[in-house]
């Protein structure tokens, strides 16, 4: 059940940076509109906590590459510079899975191997950051005092582009209390965890609803929660 925040309806909603508090290897994504294919790896960020898109192994050094909604963007070939490939590796190197770091340096992630390393190209993230954002306002999100600080609880982040899509694309419905001028948001999202399996990176996942409750008058974050889908 769902723990709803304490509201004052009169609080002025503000802008706000948040940075993620998320232990390393934990990431949220949204559900994707199109179906990818089987073996899809998500491409994550580890300084929004975000997934914004999945690669899928053709051939050694050769990926399709998909955006966040599950739509081909196209394909990724290792660079020409990248390390050797240990033939002890092959395994590791098809498996594809890709991790932005704080740095924003992207390299396929070889579990305990470092002599498989291959970056996605700038232009390649560029448009996969370009295609999460597509159709979102310029304008940011405000929240109050409380829904800010349930931003800096890691049971209670949710990356601020989510928080959007859901306001954009999700569905709409009264608010459940019935504030005038306040509308529920809905949409389907998902709870990443890495592990290591052997010499294989695993993601797991949880999939959520999440329901967002805003002031629409200045677009004003009141409360946010996720309940599981089961």
């Amino acid at each position: 059940m769902a723990v709803f925040d304490q509201i004052d309806l009169s609080e002025l909603g503000k802008h706000y940076n948040f940075r993620t508090p998320l232990q390393q290897g934990e990431y949220f994504a949204i559900t994707p509109n199109n179906q990818l294919p089987r073996n899809a790896q998500p491409i994550v960020e580890d300084q929004t906590g975000i997934c914004i898109g999945y690669s899928v192994a053709q051939a050694p050094g050769l990926w399709q590459i998909y955006d966040a909604d599950g739509r081909f963007a196209m394909l990724e070939e290792a660079p020409i510079q990248a390390p050797l490939i240990d033939p002890t590796d092959i395994a590791l190197f098809l498996f594809g899975a890709f991790r932005i770091f704080r740095t924003g340096v992207s390299l396929f992630e070889a579990a305990t191997s470092n002599r498989v390393k291959a970056a996605l190209s700038g232009a390649t993230l560029n448009v996969l950051r370009g295609r999460l954002k597509s159709g979102l306002s310029a304008v940011n999100l405000k929240f109050t005092r409380t829904t800010a600080a349930r931003m800096a609880d890691p049971g209670r982040y949710i990356p601020v582009h989510i928080l959007e899509k859901a306001i954009r694309f999700g569905s709409r419905r009264s608010d459940p209390d019935k504030v005038a001028g306040q509308f529920e948001y809905l949409i389907g999202m998902t709870r990443l965890n890495k592990k290591t399996v052997g010499n294989a990176i695993v993601y797991s996942q949880k999939k959520y609803t999440l329901h967002v409750i805003v002031r629409e008058r200045d677009w004003t974050i009141m409360h946010f929660h996720i309940k599981a889908i089961r």
